[in-house]
């Protein structure tokens, strides 16, 4: 049966045979054949001797020397196996684990034969998957600054609007304890959050005055638009958790937002958590046609809307927050 692994087509042997069954047979048949053509050849001298000569006695001797060298292979064959188990093991319990992606060198290589070379070439390969995965999320920490930064450079009002939410959404994170690997990916997903708006024209996006109810749904497609724009990101895994929470950003846990109107426990984690960042450095940060509001007054705002625009937990998360970082007093948290 043909069974294919990371684009490898591996193929079984139709009938597998064990190393340990191979040493058994093979130190066995070493240890017994000479003794078995040494007891042909003096049975061969027996005969030409005649019936005269007796040979009763040979054989119980004969069949202890068997019987011994069978033993002896048997105890041969038990110390070649231990030796050679020890290290296939530890090498299969370290690619077993790279078979699900936990990429582990052999820590103590105290192997002094062909095996010493093997560990020491599984080592190398991992550490070689190492500098990969290094280089790879590089390149998608570069492709997401590059990304971020047209954007900002597309409303000098806006700049730095991105890296701020990313902040204040990782700071969120940090106080829910999500693992690192979530944290990397929260991070992410705030930079990106409004990419979509690359595809708002300037004349809606950079409107000073009110917006038009036809405009306003074209920029209510921001979130939706972004998702799709990096969906065609190839490959898609280092994308994939980012998404959910660049699409969700605008949702409202009372199911009034946008754009699939999810309410509650429905809204991912990721956009409820960037919704909070989002909504308050817009509230606190200089337009053309306003400036920012105090932070005093955005936590005032933010407070009043827990369980109808914000998560309850994640607005009490963010100002004790600010709070800690001496941005917002106690008084005005509470």
């Amino acid at each position: 049966m043909l069974a294919k692994a990371g684009g490898i087509d591996e193929k079984r042997p139709p009938l597998p045979v064990p190393l340990k069954m191979k040493l058994q047979l093979t130190v066995l048949f070493s240890s017994t054949f000479p003794v078995l053509l040494f007891s042909l050849a003096t049975e061969i001298k027996w005969s030409l001797a005649g019936p005269s000569a007796s040979h009763w006695s040979y054989w119980p001797w004969a069949t202890v020397i068997l019987l011994f060298s069978i033993a002896f292979s048997v105890f041969l064959t038990r110390l070649l196996v231990d030796e050679i188990h020890e290290p296939v093991s530890v090498l299969l319990s370290h690619m077993k684990r790279a078979e699900n992606e936990t990429y582990k060198p052999v820590a103590h290589n105290v192997y002094t034969d062909e095996f010493a070379d093997l560990l020491r070439g599984f080592n190398h390969m991992i550490d070689a998957v190492h500098r990969r995965d290094r280089t790879n999320k590089e390149l998608l920490n570069s492709f997401i600054t590059v990304l971020t930064a047209a954007l900002d450079a597309r409303d000098p009002y806006t700049a730095g609007h991105s890296l701020r939410v990313a902040r204040y959404a990782l700071a969120i994170g940090e106080k829910l304890s999500l693992p690192n690997e979530q944290l990397d990916a929260l991070y992410r997903s705030a930079l990106l959050h409004d990419i979509g708006k690359i595809g708002v024209p300037d004349a809606i996006l950079l409107k000073v005055g009110k917006l038009s109810d036809d405009e306003f749904a074209r920029i209510k497609k921001h979130p939706a638009l972004g998702e799709a724009i990096l969906r065609e990101v190839r490959p898609i895994e280092p994308i994939e958790p980012l998404l959910a929470g660049i699409r969700s950003h605008h949702e409202r846990i009372d199911g009034k937002g946008y754009p699939d109107g999810l309410a509650g426990d429905e809204i991912p984690l990721f956009g409820k958590i960037i919704a909070v960042a989002d909504a308050f450095d817009a509230m606190t940060s200089d337009r053309p046609y306003r400036k920012g509001m105090d932070i005093r007054q955005a936590a005032d705002i933010l407070r009043k809307g827990k369980g109808t625009q914000w998560d309850s937990e994640l607005v009490d998360l963010f100002l004790k927050h600010l709070q800690e970082e001496k941005l917002l007093s106690t008084s005005a948290a509470s």
